[in-house]
């Protein structure tokens, strides 16, 4: 049906940051079936006789352009609807999302019965109440945040939209939309009155404001159905904190009524250690701003999901009566296969990690729901694996791979995050690319869905094969700005000890991860049958693995790195180690020792939550320490649990790692859930 519609757009061209507002009328009755299917560049939300029906484009590419479809049964009235589609074009890459060329395309049906579709009757306007152009980023990562002015509303001039040349092949959604949900339940943590600071960013003027609190305990009560008035006291404004009682993701929702206009602060965060969210770190934004009219205001945001705990307002009245503040939840909508387990603080962790999990798992994986929302290689291989063993799903798996097998560049390199366009990105993600791909085709047994992927999979393996120095037969760091020789977040492992270097150095985890990722290749042609093609690979990573067990290994474990003017090998760190052993670079006759040395308090540079994965494998190349995994995933994991966690951390540091901008939900730490599915005895 799509394809009667045609792209349209308005006539005054692109604008960055772009909200575009187009309405179509057509007559129905009440009850009938009718669908549409819409895709856009950027985001949408779709309204029909004023109530909103959904949002959320699917990420893509013009190649791979997604279409959503969509029910509007339970919105019609008899006689004439319309209907109302939001664009919000941003026109700028950022973690989530591709730019590419403004455009709206939809079609109206009911059953073979064409309806309506885009072309010029379509009628558009720029939006009167969301501000285009460019605005404050939330995070570079992010993209945008928005400023709105409810005063605006309903001032536009609607004129016939213009049609336009835009290439896009159009394909049906791979998974399935979001549920958005009802108010999630959430209780006011404080209130009282603040005190202005000049600053240049909504997000410093939160962070730095004066709080004067008021009394709010567990006598208070805050009338929700009929409203609750709050005053400030002779200052800037009224300040409310609102928790959401744990992590949870979703879009800011809130109700209220003023006595006159006043600008409306609106912060979030996934903690209150400065007695207030942390809505300014180093640039980031954390904070939208709403100017609201005199009387009630509602108000959802549809385009932007939120990660948080708790959601502040700064409100610039004298007074203000609250019905609401929180977020309508947005989840995907998953079959959970659990498990049982009997131990407390086992099974505590095991929900935990279930909760981590689900909150970085929307149209894609994600990192982390609160800072940035991109879908990286190697964070993902760990979500794959436990949505596997926990949701028994492979589609969602299958949809992101394919984005992030269609992002390999020219240099066989896949992007930073999929499907966007980074500067730069990191060769050992782009090897763990390789390693998806097989533990999707061992889990799913979809070999037509892999025979798609092996041309960016040879291409990828390809580059590595290529850059492998002809005379020592391992790899060298990359020296480009472009790369980032990134392999955790550890001193020395995170790629600024290449800063300033001029001689090549050459790095035993980069050869760890082609290792895995030749092996990888070579059981994936073992399983399509190309017999030939297996061998060939099998061949290469098993030079790999003699030459890198020959460049690094010192006697005792092994080095990160070598340089070759002075032979300087330096740098132990626990990852290095493991990667040997799982890889397969580490000789069996060397592996007890090493598997030893790490279970035991050993000097190395400590291995990080995320990369724990490698270091339980290869623990667990002997199976008899399962009870040493499971006793470090209690301590671990459960320090965080005891630390407050609803959800767990990208690093065991939590809120004050990365100078102050630790994330408190991040997908890479649900692999728990991996281990508990394997090793059912706790």
């Amino acid at each position: 049906m799509i394809k009667h519609g045609k792209w349209i757009w308005n006539d005054a061209g692109e604008k960055i940051n772009s909200y575009m507002d187009f309405k179509r009328s057509f007559d129905a009755r009440a009850g009938q079936e009718l669908e549409i299917e819409l895709s856009v560049d950027g985001n949408y939300a779709l309204y029909l006789n004023d109530h909103f029906v959904d949002s959320g484009q699917y990420p893509d590419y013009p190649e791979y352009k997604v279409y959503d479809c969509l029910n509007l049964k339970e919105f019609l009235k008899d006689g004439a609807n319309e209907l109302l589609i939001r664009v919000w074009w941003p026109g700028v890459d950022h973690f989530s999302y591709r730019a590419e060329a403004a455009g709206l395309i939809y079609v109206l049906y009911s059953g073979n019965n064409l309806i309506a579709a885009s072309d010029e009757k379509t009628l558009c306007a720029e939006n009167s109440a969301f501000q285009s152009g460019e605005v404050p980023n939330i995070t570079e990562q992010l993209g945008f945040t928005f400023l709105y002015n409810a005063k605006e509303e309903g001032k536009e001039v609607f004129h016939a939209a213009k049609i336009i040349e835009k290439e896009a092949a159009l394909v049906e959604r791979p998974i399935q939309k979001l549920m958005i949900g009802e108010r999630a339940v959430s209780k006011i943590n404080n209130y009282g009155s603040f005190k202005e600071r000049p600053y240049e960013y909504f997000g410093q003027r939160m962070q730095n404001a004066a709080l004067s609190p008021r009394y709010w305990g567990p006598d208070s009560i805050w009338d929700q159905q009929n409203g609750t008035v709050f005053s400030q006291n002779g200052e800037d404004g009224i300040y409310l904190i609102f928790d959401l009682g744990k992590e949870m993701v979703g879009f800011a929702d809130f109700d209220l009524e003023l006595p006159e206009d006043a600008l409306i602060l609106c912060g979030w965060g996934e903690h209150l250690q400065d007695l207030r969210v942390r809505s300014f770190i180093g640039g980031r934004n954390f904070v939208f701003s709403y100017q609201a009219k005199a009387g009630r205001n509602q108000f959802m945001m549809p385009f932007r999901r939120l990660g948080l705990r708790y959601l502040q307002l700064h409100i610039y009245a004298p007074s203000a009566r609250v019905y609401y503040a929180g977020i309508r939840p947005t989840d995907y909508p998953h079959d959970l296969h659990p498990i049982h387990i009997n131990d407390l603080l086992h099974r505590k962790i095991y929900e935990t990690s279930i909760a981590t999990l689900h909150h970085c798992m929307h149209d894609h994986y994600e990192d982390c729901p609160w800072r940035e929302q991109g879908l990286y290689t190697m964070d993902s291989r760990n979500q794959m694996l436990c949505t596997y063993a926990v949701y028994k799903d492979a589609d969602f798996a299958k949809a992101s791979l394919r984005l992030i097998g269609l992002s390999v560049r020219d240099d066989g390199m896949v992007e930073l995050c999929a499907p966007a366009r980074v500067s730069r990105t990191i060769p050992s993600f782009t090897a763990a690319y390789l390693m998806q791909l097989w533990d999707y085709l061992e889990y799913s047994e979809d070999i037509e869905f892999i025979k798609e992927m092996l041309p960016y999979a040879e291409k990828i393996a390809m580059a590595f094969k290529q850059r492998i120095d002809p005379e020592l037969g391992v790899l060298p760091s990359y020296t480009d700005k472009k790369y980032w020789n990134f392999y955790e977040w550890q001193d020395g492992l995170n790629g600024r000890v290449f800063e300033g270097r001029t001689e090549p150095t050459y790095d035993a985890p980069l050869c760890g991860f082609v290792s895995m990722a030749f092996q990888s290749m070579e059981k994936i042609y073992r399983t399509i049958g190309e017999s030939s093609k297996a061998d060939e690979y099998h061949a290469f990573w098993q030079k790999l693995n003699l030459n890198s067990h020959r460049m690094f290994w010192n006697g005792h474990c092994y080095d990160s790195y070598c340089t070759i003017k002075g032979n300087e090998k330096y740098h132990q760190a626990e990852l290095t180690q493991v990667l040997m052993i799982c890889s397969g670079i580490c000789p069996e006759e060397y592996r007890a020792d090493l598997r030893a040395l790490l279970m035991s308090k050993n000097g190395l540079y400590p291995i990080t939550l995320s990369y724990n994965i490698f270091k339980y494998d290869a623990i667990l190349s002997d199976p008899q320490n399962v009870d040493w995994v499971m006793d470090n995933i209690a301590k671990v994991w459960g320090n965080m649990l005891f630390n407050g966690a609803t959800t767990f951390y990208e690093t065991e540091k939590g809120h004050w790692d990365f100078h102050n901008a630790g994330s408190l939900c991040h997908g890479w730490a649900a692999i728990p859930i991996y281990y508990y599915h394997k090793y059912r005895n706790v």
